[in-house]
């Protein structure tokens, strides 16, 4: 097998991976979004990570957002 060809296995695998775990996401009733961040904030969800607060960018966001609007909610 070249190199080319392992890459292309690779990029295969990788893409099974993604599909089944948007699957496994959706079966939960979960929903994908985009969303823009300032590179600051991106910064401090990073270092958030690294501190080992939260496990991925979307956990964190996540969680941000559902503080967010449980205390708009609340008010």
């Amino acid at each position: 097998m070249n190199a080319e060809e392992r890459l292309a296995e690779l990029m295969a695998g990788d893409q099974r991976r993604q599909a089944r775990r948007r699957s496994a996401l959706r079966e939960k009733g979960m929903t994908q979004q985009n969303v823009w961040v300032p590179a600051e904030l991106r910064d401090l969800i990073d270092k958030s990570i690294a501190d080992g607060r939260f496990s991925n960018r979307s956990e964190a966001i996540s969680w941000a957002l559902q503080k967010a609007f449980k205390e708009a909610n609340a008010a």
